[in-house]
């Protein structure tokens, strides 16, 4: 009997510790490995402030600007604040590195809040748009993970092939996880995710039987109290790679954080009296150029199919952006119109025009 329960208050300490224990280790910044020490202590609000400050003193156009955003998302105090500089990498630095890891990141906060959908819009784009990613494997088993909570037991176990396929003979727990997850295929379906095996040789085991399962590898998924799921996920086999894990608590009440997607946009000249209403405040974010020429492009391409699109920015990053809306109540609702159209996207106020 498989179920999976998403449990109120570990949405973030989960997501981050899976994530980052699965990522390929990177070499990373002293200044991230020392907040990421800080967290864990239960000192967040110390850490993510040490994290803020690298934010502001380093240019959005540097290399580092987006490995910051990531960090200060991975240890974020709440699913809100993560998901903004998620969405902020993935849609300001699809070529960083860690564009990758917050789509996979973005799903798992869909997939908690109960949006399968919206899970699978993000899971779907890692191999469309990253198909040598090292992240293939991870996305396949999130995708079979949703299909089965959709009851596409076909889909999903179809996925869940692919994940242990894609999976490096390193990724022992990977592997461990797809298989586990693999029991709820059919017996063809199971046989069909292993290598082929001779019929003169001894008839492989019809199912993995499951490990004992510690309380400290019970995942647990969280968003707004509305879905109920819980999973087991089998123990640790192998030693964690050198990349520092996220906390699994955030045991601070004050976190520091600077959400740039909702950072206020240049100061307004005072007011003057005219009888031409205001322009709205609000505008849709879809994507950011460093060329100005691929921006227009879509543009171009959003206007031709009905869409009030421009560029902002004189220089780069030169962002394409979707509309102006008076509140942002109304911009979020152009959001959800624009994601049911397959494409993604944050609320950003917009500039005077």
């Amino acid at each position: 009997m498989f179920r999976w329960t998403y449990l109120p208050g570990a949405l973030l300490s989960c997501a981050a510790t899976l994530a980052i224990a699965q990522t390929p280790a990177r070499l990373t910044d002293p200044v991230f490995v020392r907040a990421q020490g800080l967290v864990s202590d239960g000192n967040g609000a110390a850490g993510r402030a040490l994290i803020d400050s690298v934010i502001a003193a380093t240019p959005p156009t540097a290399r580092l600007y987006p490995e910051a955003l990531y960090w200060r998302a991975s240890l974020a105090a709440n699913a809100a604040d993560a998901e903004s500089d998620y969405k902020h990498i993935v849609v300001d630095y699809p070529l960083a590195p860690q564009a990758e890891d917050a789509l996979l990141r973005l799903a798992q906060l869909e997939l908690a809040r109960g949006d399968r959908e919206g899970a699978l819009i993000h899971l779907q784009r890692i191999p469309r748009d990253y198909p040598r990613s090292k992240s293939l494997a991870r996305a396949s088993y999130w995708t079979a993970r949703v299909l089965f909570e959709k009851n596409d037991v076909p889909g999903a176990c179809a996925a869940n092939a692919n994940a242990l396929a894609q999976a490096g003979d390193a990724e022992i727990e990977l592997r461990n996880q797809i298989q586990y997850q693999g029991q709820r295929c059919p017996a063809a379906a199971a046989v069909a995710s292993n290598p082929p095996v001779s019929v003169t040789a001894p008839a492989p085991s019809a199912a993995i039987p499951p490990a004992p399962v510690s309380p400290s590898v019970t995942e647990k998924v969280s968003v707004a109290d509305t879905v109920s799921a819980k999973v087991s996920i089998p123990p640790k086999t192998v030693p964690q790679n050198e990349r520092p894990k996220a906390p699994t608590t955030a045991n601070d009440t004050k976190p520091i954080t600077v959400d740039l997607a909702k950072s206020p946009a240049t100061a307004k000249s005072p007011t003057k009296p005219s009888t031409v209403s205001r322009p709205s405040s609000y505008s849709v974010q879809v994507a950011a150029y460093s060329r100005k020429a691929e921006a227009d492009k879509l543009m171009s391409s959003l206007v031709k199919r009905g869409y009030q699109a421009r560029v902002d920015g004189d220089v780069a990053p030169f962002r394409v952006r979707i509309g102006r809306y008076a509140t942002t109540e109304d911009a979020e609702d152009a959001l959800r119109r624009i994601k049911a159209k397959q494409m993604d996207g944050f609320v950003v106020k917009a500039p005077e025009r």
